[in-house]
């Protein structure tokens, strides 16, 4: 007794290729668009070019950093 349908390579060939393109489209498309539009993300987006930070070096390393650059921001958004 099958519980499951047995659907064709090609169909799910497909629907992963409108996944990935449905992803890549709100990840690069929507995101930056969503970060320009919102000024609190605005701020944050420019405040990290400015002074060279990567955010995604700080999820693997320098925890105290992180807090560090976190306190930081938080006086900084709050003083606007």
């Amino acid at each position: 007794m099958k519980t499951q349908t047995q659907t064709s390579l090609p169909r799910r060939l497909t629907a992963f290729a409108i996944s990935l393109c449905a992803l890549l489209s709100f990840v690069y498309g929507v995101l930056p668009l969503l970060t320009d539009s919102v000024d609190v993300l605005d701020r944050m987006s420019i405040l990290l070019e400015d002074n060279n930070i990567d955010p995604s070096r700080y999820y693997y390393t320098d925890v105290q950093q992180v807090e560090q650059g976190e306190q930081y921001l938080e006086t900084v958004l709050a003083d606007r």
